[in-house]
C-alpha cells in the first residue's frame, strides 16, 4: 500500500482538486467537505481495484483449503491427489497425473507457489481424487468438483477431477499435452483457482488451444495470496470419504467444455439443429462412468415451437450432465415452463445436448 501509485496519485487527487486557501462559495463548504470524503473513498476504491485486480481475478469465489498449524520455518500446505486412473491407449493417465502434480508442486519447483506442496497417493486416500472414464458425448472434456464448508470461510474439504476418455483421439485432443492441459486445469480448480482467460500460456485458460499443460506465474501469485498465511479452523471434514454422486458438504462444479466459438454465426454453423423450445419436464435419468467415479445425467423433455436449423421432432430429449450432488456452474438446471433458443448436437435418436452453455439462451 506504500507504492508510488498510492503516494502520488491519491494525494494529488485529494490535495490538488480540493485544497487551497482561495475557495469560493463558503456557503457550500460543508457540502464540498462531504464530496471530498466521497471522492477520497471512491479514489481509494478504484485504485485498490486497479492495483489488486491483476491478482484477485483468478480465485474461484473465495474457496480455499484450510491451512493451520504449519511450522514457521516450513509454512507449506500439503495436499494429496488420489490416483484412480486407468490407461486408455494412447493416453497414460497416471504418467500425465505425475507430470501435472510436479507442475503444481512447490518442492519440485512447480507453479504452485511458495506455500503449496502436492503428492500422489493410492486412489481413495487423497484430499483430491482424480479419475478418467468414458463419459460419452457430454460436451465436456473434464469436470472439477469441490465440496465446501457452510458459513463464511468456504473451506474446501474435498476435491474431484474427472476427465472424459470419449474425446481421446479427436483431432483437437489427440496428443498427451492436450490432455495434460485439461487435467492440469481440473486439478487447479480443486486448489481453489478459477479460469484464467486473459493469458494464453496457462492450463487455467479453457478457451484457447490445448497447448499449455502448465500453470503460469499469475496462477502462482494467486496461490501465494491464498495460502501464504494460516487461517481459521472450520471444523471441516478434510480427508472425509464422500459419496461419488451426493458428495459431502456443498458442491461446486466447473466444466472444461470441448467446443468454443467466437460468435453466434460460428455456433450456428457448428450445430446439428437449432430450435425454439419450452421445457415440459426435467428429471434425473441415470449415471455414466464406473461406480466410484459416476456422473449423473438428467433428461430434459422439451416441446419444439420452431426449428431454425436442421430437423427436430415436436418433442425432443435433452441430455444434461446434472443430478444429485452435481450441477455445473454455467449449465444450471432447466425449469418447467421456461422457453429457450437451443443450439444442439445430436447424440441419439431424437436425443440432443447443447453445444456448450452459450448454446442455451433463455427467453
Amino acid at each position: 500500500m506504500d507504492s508510488p501509485f498510492f503516494a502520488d496519485n491519491v494525494i494529488i487527487i485529494g490535495y490538488g482538486a480540493f485544497s487551497g486557501e482561495n475557495l469560493q462559495f463558503k456557503e457550500v463548504e460543508n457540502m464540498i467537505s462531504r464530496k471530498i470524503s466521497f471522492a477520497w473513498l471512491t479514489a481509494l476504491f478504484f485504485i485498490f481495484i486497479s492495483a489488486s485486480g491483476a491478482y484477485a481475478d483468478n480465485q474461484w469465489s473465495n474457496y480455499h483449503w484450510e491451512k493451520k498449524n504449519t511450522p514457521p520455518d516450513h509454512p507449506i500446505l500439503t495436499l494429496s491427489i488420489g490416483d484412480n486412473h486407468t490407461d486408455v491407449n494412447p493416453t497414460h493417465w497416471s504418467t500425465l497425473l505425475d507430470v501435472v502434480r510436479s507442475n503444481w508442486d512447490q518442492d519440485d519447483g512447480g507453479f504452485g507457489g511458495a506455500y503449496l506442496a502436492v503428492n500422489i497417493v493410492d486412489g481413495g486416500a487423497g484430499d483430491i481424487e482424480s479419475y478418467n472414464d468414458d463419459y460419452g458425448n457430454t460436451g465436456w472434456l473434464g469436470l472439477a468438483s469441490i465440496w465446501i464448508t457452510r458459513g463464511k470461510n468456504k473451506h474446501i474439504v474435498r476435491g474431484q477431477s474427472k476427465v472424459n476418455d470419449y474425446y481421446i483421439g479427436y483431432d483437437s485432443f489427440s496428443e498427451d499435452f492436450n490432455w495434460a492441459h485439461v487435467l492440469c486445469q481440473e486439478i487447479g480448480h480443486t486448489f481453489g483457482l478459477d479460469h484464467n482467460r486473459d493469458a494464453g500460456d496457462t492450463c487455467m485458460n479453457d478457451q484457447t488451444a490445448l497447448l499449455s499443460p502448465t500453470p503460469n506465474d499469475h496462477d502462482t501469485d494467486m496461490l501465494d495470496i491464498m495460502y501464504a498465511e494460516d487461517h481459521g479452523d472450520s471444523g471441516g471434514s478434510s480427508g472425509k470419504k464422500c459419496h461419488p454422486i451426493r458428495g459431502c458438504g456443498q458442491s461446486r462444479v466447473h466444466a472444461f467444455w470441448a467446443e468454443h466459438y467466437e460468435d453466434e454465426q460460428e455456433l450456428l454453423e457448428a450445430s446439428d439443429a437449432v430450435v425454439e423450445a419450452t421445457v415440459l419436464s426435467s428429471s434425473f435419468s441415470h449415471t455414466v462412468g464406473g461406480p466410484d467415479r459416476a456422473v449423473p445425467i438428467t433428461r430434459v423433455i422439451l416441446k419444439v415451437a420452431e426449428t431454425i436449423k436442421g430437423k427436430a421432432s415436436r418433442v425432443i430429449v435433452l441430455q444434461q450432465t446434472r443430478g444429485p450432488g452435481l450441477e455445473i456452474e454455467d449449465d444450471p438446471g432447466y425449469v418447467t415452463g421456461d422457453a429457450y433458443t437451443l443450439y444442439l448436437r445430436q447424440v441419439g435418436v431424437n436425443s440432443y445436448r447443447v453445444v456448450n452453455p452459450d448454446g442455451r439462451i433463455r427467453h
